[in-house]
């Protein structure tokens, strides 16, 4: 274990702890240190993560295919998942394209935060150089790991970026920003699909945003302030280059519940409403002027036999 550790620390972590301390000798400012180091990560990543932007594209556009399918096999799912690979098949869709930034960014989070764990637990000088590459500025005082950007509005909100934030700021923006990312990478076809079958896949687009969002919060308030100003940071990134890719998706989209239909529906169920009186009215109408040419027949047949008699 011990050995799996060292190799982490010396692939990942002490890149990312070196890289941290040059650009904290540039800017003198530790948050903005992790904000440019993420813009590094994102540039890096950004062949894989436009691959993974496209395959979505593709997909969203494959959604009438794909209902297709569920249509054609609702009693064969076996039947149903090979239909739908054979069709990303066909598109040039691959699943791990999806996953393959997610993977590489897992790292890259853990790394950060043993990075930040080296600055507050090993707050000596010497310890600090012993880590920096020899080819880099050695640091001459304890790194300021404080974000005062938020002191104008109250001076007691300044954040430790290396222990969990106690002003709540960056947790619960990193919990937004999760929840408009992923309304962002939900197909808008589906929310436009009034199909009951449908409804609850669109019920649950819309609610697991909301578990995420209860999950980053609870966790970026065990973590350091600092992995929340990355993530943020890092999802404000994903959702320039995806809203330029594959648009807003379901962001301003509301999910139909409950089997309530739309406006034409109730248009149409009014319209029934109001058309089965008249059909009542005129048969009520026809029965009277039976019933009236009926008494008029009767009326005549018997003057005639008064005559008769």
């Amino acid at each position: 274990m011990s050995l799996i550790s060292n190799f982490f620390n010396v692939v990942i972590t002490y890149p990312i702890f070196n890289v941290l301390m040059l650009l904290y000798h540039l800017f003198g400012d530790f948050g903005l240190s992790i904000i440019v180091l993420t813009i590094a990560i994102t540039a890096l990543l950004l062949p894989l993560t436009l691959r993974q932007l496209k395959s979505m594209k593709v997909t969203l556009a494959l959604q009438p295919e794909l209902a297709e399918i569920r249509r054609r096999h609702a009693q064969d799912l076996k039947a149903q998942h090979e239909a739908t690979q054979e069709l990303y098949k066909q598109h040039g869709i691959s699943s791990a394209s999806s996953f393959l930034p997610l993977l590489i960014q897992l790292p890259i989070f853990i790394g950060l935060y043993s990075a930040l764990n080296i600055v507050l637990n090993h707050a000596s000088i010497a310890h600090l150089n012993s880590i920096i590459y020899p080819f880099l500025p050695q640091l001459s005082s304890i790194p300021n790991i404080d974000l005062n950007w938020f002191t104008f509005l109250n001076s007691a909100w300044y954040i430790s970026l290396g222990v969990p934030d106690p002003t709540h700021i960056l947790p619960i923006l990193a919990g937004v920003v999760t929840f408009v990312q992923m309304r962002m990478s939900q197909p808008h076809a589906i929310a436009e699909i009034q199909d009951a079958t449908l409804q609850l896949t669109q019920l649950m687009q819309f609610i697991l945003p909301l578990i995420m969002v209860l999950i980053t919060i609870f966790f970026a308030w065990q973590l350091a302030a600092g992995l929340a100003l990355y993530r943020t940071t890092s999802l404000l990134l994903n959702m320039i280059q995806q809203y330029f890719v594959t648009g807003r998706g379901s962001l301003f989209a509301v999910p139909h519940v409950g089997g309530i239909p739309d406006n034409g529906g109730l248009k149409n169920g009014t319209q029934r409403q109001q058309t089965q009186p008249r059909h009542r009215s005129s048969s009520s109408r026809g029965s009277v002027q039976s019933k009236g040419a009926y008494a008029r027949r009767h009326k005549r047949g018997s003057k005639k036999n008064r005559r008769r008699d």
